[in-house]
């Protein structure tokens, strides 16, 4: 199992992931100068709800370094490996989430990790549906995107601007888990078994 580790940069992206939850708390009060196109208003995103696509693109870029076709013919249970490190990511940043919000007294890290967990999700969804090398791409614009046309007049987010909502919000809290959920399931479950199905080509 060392291999895959290795070959998957798990301690690298333990590493920003880690990094970028601590931040989470320091970075509350500063933001993202992304002005709002319907919203009327130029103040910005706040950086602690932006800076979680980091983490979230490197783990996709780390899943997808090794080409497919040894996934396709690995004798070890590599499906398995990408679930344990998707889960393993997920159980990190609650964990630190929570001591973070204890710490600092701060909502910021819990809402921080569900939008690790849900441009993670995201990013996988994508992948499956048309291929490895629009994760990353699409962690990168989903917090673009919300932040440019996800805000109403007021600066308020739209109901399906997720990752701009209040840690506290239950509809935001469930869009990224079923996101991950999603993803999770895609990337598997049903994308080994489909590539199993046809040649790897890598």
């Amino acid at each position: 199992m060392n291999w895959w580790h290795r070959a998957h940069t798990t301690a690298l992206t333990t590493a920003v992931l880690t990094t970028t939850m601590l931040l989470a708390p320091l970075l509350e009060g500063s933001v993202l100068p992304i002005p709002s196109l319907l919203a009327g208003t130029s103040a910005g995103v706040p950086v602690a709800l932006v800076l979680p696509a980091a983490p979230a693109a490197l783990i996709l870029h780390a899943l997808n370094r090794v080409p497919r076709v040894y996934d396709t013919t690995a004798v070890r249970p590599t499906a398995g490996y990408k679930a344990g490190m998707l889960g393993a990511a997920a159980l990190l940043t609650t964990v630190l989430s929570l001591a973070g919000s204890y710490v600092a007294d701060s909502s910021m890290p819990l809402a921080a990790a569900r939008n690790v967990v849900g441009y993670l999700g995201a990013g996988l969804i994508v992948q499956y549906l048309a291929g490895r090398q629009y994760g990353p791409l699409t962690v990168a614009l989903v917090p673009v995107l919300c932040a440019l046309i996800g805000l109403g007049p007021g600066g308020r987010p739209f109901s399906w601007t997720w990752p701009l909502h209040e840690a506290t919000s239950p509809l935001a809290a469930v869009t990224a888990t079923i996101l991950f959920a999603a993803g999770v399931t895609g990337a598997t479950v049903l994308a080994p078994q489909r590539d199993a199905r046809r040649p790897a080509t890598g």
